[in-house]
């Protein structure tokens, strides 16, 4: 069980690394833009690309993982919670789908969150995910 439970956590917050890494290649790409334009001597400058990324500002963006366990007399609850880009409604009914992917090319097989839901059914439990623009958590709870 301890293994299931390692892989279960090691693909959770390697998708949130990932999440967060996307955000701060936006966060890149939106200075490298802005960089490149060059206003007018004295001209107000509009921003036209935005610094924000699903409504989460990206100027101050700094990643931040938090992995928390709570246990009481009946269960077990895991949380992993990160301030990527967050997940939109679409594709969180389709991320426990075997070979659904957001990753390009063979960055990924699609195959992590659907056994690691397995995983977790397996030992009675479930997962649950809540997400917005700038934050997801996952949640795990084990019954005793």
């Amino acid at each position: 069980m301890a293994e299931d439970l390692s892989r279960v956590i090691l693909t959770l917050t390697n998708n949130a690394f990932d999440a967060m890494k996307e955000k701060l290649s936006k966060k890149a790409k939106v200075k490298s833009e802005k960089s490149l334009r060059q206003p007018a001597e004295g001209a107000a400058v509009p921003n036209a690309f935005g610094t924000e990324v699903g409504g989460v500002s990206l100027d101050n963006y700094q990643p931040k993982l938090i992995v928390r366990t709570r246990q009481n007399e009946t269960s077990v609850t895991i949380e992993v919670e990160d301030n990527g880009c967050g997940i939109t409604d679409e594709i969180k009914d389709k991320i426990l789908q075997p070979f659904f992917t957001t990753k390009k090319g063979t960055a990924g097989t699609g195959l992590g969150l659907s056994i690691t839901n397995d995983i977790i059914k397996a030992h009675g439990g479930y997962l649950d995910i809540h997400s917005q623009p700038g934050q997801t958590v996952f949640t795990i709870k084990l019954t005793a």
